[in-house]
């Protein structure tokens, strides 16, 4: 009996200590991964675990995204970007949406013929009561108008025969909204609008780009991909430097987009700058249907050179019958290439929180 007892504490403390080297084998496998996806998380709100399975396979821990070295990058980027409020809220006004969506803070429209169909306020269509307003209009008068009236005698019936001839009736304002061709101006307003549109990243990723002026391009690029997630939008990158050197990557929160994200944040800023390319790129995305409200976002130290004259035209003409918005964040002093970002952007931001960037990554 001595003898069994003594042999089955010795399998409890054999299996035991294959429980504790399994455990310690689970953990060295996982905890990476476990910390990575912990990173991914925060980064990309609302992932779901199923948007970073990679094939039928679902996850394999060895290889592919999980293998990725710019996870270190991304999660300091992340954390940056909560100081970096300009660079949320430039990415917030991109794309043009069109149509009917619910309540919320978007850019200001005013109706303009020739242009794609956006939604305009119109007294044609009044669903609500949005203040109060002058007219000659009975059905909406105030009571004090109606009480001149009401009053009998002829000086006050006058006064209100006189405002009602004159349109200035005190009056409630009813209005509502139409589905009419637009085109978007400066400002926001709190309005029924329909999702933006997508979004086309074009990155300068010279030389001269190099140091605190990368980060916020990298910034800017996580930011895109963060809102495309978040809003439900499409987003694509080209990132360029010198001629030839065009590079494109779409910004979507999938196993393979996430890997091409960390490969690119990863990667250093190299070579001279050409804009033509990515131009030409994106104006011929803009001709298919599902990007055909994107607006261009050009993240530039300002440091290129004079465009083509062709792709200029073809850039200018988009503008006009397309509404086309292109945006440009000036991540340095333009110098000679001032008149260049004005000639190519309709939008022209300088990056102001230099302080947040330039802190300990």
């Amino acid at each position: 009996d001595a003898a069994r007892d003594a042999a089955r504490e010795a399998a409890r403390e054999r299996n035991k200590e294959l429980a504790r080297e399994l455990m310690e084998d689970f953990k060295s496998d996982w905890e990476p991964a476990v910390d990575k996806l912990d990173k991914a998380a925060k980064a990309f709100e609302g992932l779901d675990l199923d948007d970073l399975a990679e094939g039928p396979d679902g996850f394999d821990i060895t290889k592919g995204l999980w293998q990725q070295t710019g996870w270190k990058e991304l999660d300091s980027l992340r954390k940056k970007l909560e100081e970096l409020r300009e660079l949320r809220d430039l990415v917030r006004s991109l794309g043009r949406g069109a149509g009917r969506g619910p309540l919320r803070r978007a850019p200001r429209q005013r109706e303009r013929a020739s242009m794609p169909v956006g939604l305009v306020r119109s007294p044609l269509e009044p669903e609500e009561t949005n203040g109060l307003c002058r007219s000659d209009d009975i059905s909406r008068m105030l009571p004090s108008e109606m009480a001149l009236i009401a009053n009998g005698s002829r000086p006050a019936r006058l006064l209100h025969f006189a405002r009602r001839v004159e349109r200035t009736l005190l009056s409630y304002e009813r209005v509502g909204w139409a589905e009419e061709p637009a085109v978007t101006t400066e400002g926001t307003e709190i309005r029924p609008a329909a999702e933006c549109g997508p979004i086309i990243l074009c990155l300068d990723t010279s030389g001269s780009m190099m140091g605190a002026r990368e980060t916020v391009a990298k910034a800017m690029v996580l930011e895109c991909m963060r809102q495309a997630k978040s809003q439900q939008r499409q987003c694509y990158l080209y990132s360029f430097s010198g001629p030839g050197d065009c590079q494109e990557l779409e910004l979507k929160v999938t196993g393979k987009g996430v890997s091409q994200l960390l490969e690119f944040l990863a990667g250093s800023f190299h070579g001279g700058t050409d804009v033509d390319e990515p131009f030409i790129r994106a104006l011929s995305r803009l001709d298919e249907e599902a990007w055909s409200n994107a607006d261009i976002l050009l993240v530039t130290d300002g440091e290129i050179r004079p465009p083509d004259e062709e792709m200029l035209a073809d850039l200018n003409a988009a503008k006009e019958e397309m509404g086309l918005k292109v945006h440009g964040l000036l991540v340095g002093e333009p110098g000679a290439g001032a008149d260049v970002v004005e000639a190519l952007c309709t939008h022209t931001h300088t990056f102001k929180s230099w302080a947040a960037v330039k802190e300990a990554r």
